[in-house]
């Protein structure tokens, strides 16, 4: 006699795609902001805006910082902060700067390609180091990320102003200012196009590895990432090294845009990598954020902030104005449906636990009855008579639903309002 056959149970979370989930999606808003920021741009500046390689010039001046904001990403996404990232940006591109004009370089490779390559090894490796050493500090040593990183940015800045004695370089390889500058066919600029390709990769890092997943539960505990076998110093080191490299790849982009460096120069721009970050959607507590956020909140601070510009705003007001935006960004995950509940359980049911589970149950009965509404319309079987008259039916015991709990909900409110007016 063979053994009766066993069904296995289907254990996949199954997602039923809605578009109006997709429509109010975080990422989604950010797309309606940029958007919104064009059209305003178009009515009062429709000369500027329709003028040709304005465009062009507005997405060249977002890719400043853009590489830059991929490895914040990563750093937010632990729960720490990176205020030495445009420090090391600048260390790191005068290591290039000096190497590429160097003369001992200059008399081993007399190619300015092979020499230009080496400089920006050079530059990467420096900033792969330097963001060794942030993490080394928080993670080894347990200090806070970001007096560890406020410390290391005046140190590295220091560093820089005695190597270079207050001057500036202005000599770097020729294809840097072409990678800052050049467009594709007059329209597409090469430097975005970089920044997507290398947005690409954080993208698949972060939400299709093993190392990304490992981010989001660092993230949201670090003890249960402990418990659960991951090695929590070594990423959290490894991420802080991909900043600096973040940092110094972003580093071939600025100088090839303003064609030379100071170690005065970069100043404020942590805060407005962090603030794309953050607009972004990635939460500063940790483990929270897609990486497709701080990518559209990337474009989004480029079109504000040379609006900005094109609008004659000041300086002083434009630093506000982004101010503004990072405290807002920060303050978007408090108001998820746990903030709602609990404001609804202070001011609706003035605190009490039986009057709100009263609604809760209520609520899910009312649930449960329209999705006896969804299936009655969805049974063929029925003629149309007994459908309207099961759908009139399940409206019915709703309606009754709801009055009984708005009824009772009343008096009960009512009797905790005397009772505490008694006991007072």
């Amino acid at each position: 006699m063979s053994a009766p056959e066993t069904s296995s149970r289907d254990l996949t979370v199954k997602r039923t795609f809605k578009l109006s989930k997709l429509l109010t999606r975080w990422e989604a808003i950010l797309i309606y902001i940029l958007i919104l920021i064009n059209v305003a741009l178009m009515i009062f500046k429709p000369g500027t805006y329709f003028a040709s390689g304005t465009i062009q010039s507005i997405i060249r001046s977002g890719m400043d910082l853009s590489i830059m904001v991929l490895g914040m990403m990563f750093i937010l996404m632990l729960g720490d902060i990176d205020v030495s990232c445009a420090a090391t940006m600048i260390c790191s591109c005068m290591t290039m700067g000096l190497v590429f004009n160097s003369a001992f370089f200059t008399g081993i490779f007399s190619n300015e390609i092979i020499r230009s390559i080496v400089a920006v090894v050079c530059g990467i490796i420096v900033g792969a180091l330097l963001g060794a050493f942030n993490g080394t500090l928080v993670a080894r040593f347990k200090m806070p990320a970001v007096i560890v990183t406020i410390a290391t940015s005046m140190l590295f800045r220091g560093a820089a102003k005695i190597i270079l004695n207050g001057e500036s370089i202005k000599v770097f390889p020729s294809w840097f200012k072409a990678l800052g500058w050049t467009d594709i066919g007059g329209i597409i600029p090469v430097s975005m196009i970089v920044f997507l390709v290398f947005a690409v990769i954080f993208a698949i890092i972060l939400h299709k590895t093993k190392f990304g997943r490992e981010l989001y539960i660092i993230g949201n505990s670090m003890t249960v990432a402990q418990y659960s076998g991951i090695k929590v110093k070594r990423n959290k080191i490894l991420v802080f090294v991909i900043m600096g490299i973040t940092a110094a790849i972003t580093g071939v982009f600025y100088a090839g845009r303003l064609g030379g460096i100071s170690s005065a120069m970069g100043t404020g721009y942590e805060m407005d990598v962090i603030a794309i970050a953050a607009l972004g959607g990635i939460s500063t507590n940790g483990g929270k954020g897609k990486a497709y956020g701080p990518i559209i909140a990337t474009f989004v601070m480029a079109f504000l902030k040379k609006s900005l510009d094109l609008m004659e705003v000041h300086a002083n007001v434009q630093k506000i104005i982004v101010g503004i935006i990072l405290i807002i960004a920060v303050m978007i995950p408090m108001f998820n449906k746990q903030f709602f509940d609990d404001l609804k359980f202070k001011w609706i049911y003035k605190g009490d636990r039986n009057i709100e589970a009263k609604n809760r149950n209520a609520r899910k009965e009312v649930q449960q009855l329209k999705e006896e509404i969804a299936v009655v319309y969805a049974d063929n079987s029925l003629s149309s008579a007994e459908r309207n008259a099961k759908v009139a039916e399940i409206k019915n015991r709703i309606t009754e639903i709801e009055y009984t709990c708005k009824t009772e909900t009343k008096a009960a409110l009512e009797e905790l309002k005397r009772s505490r007016k008694a006991k007072a």
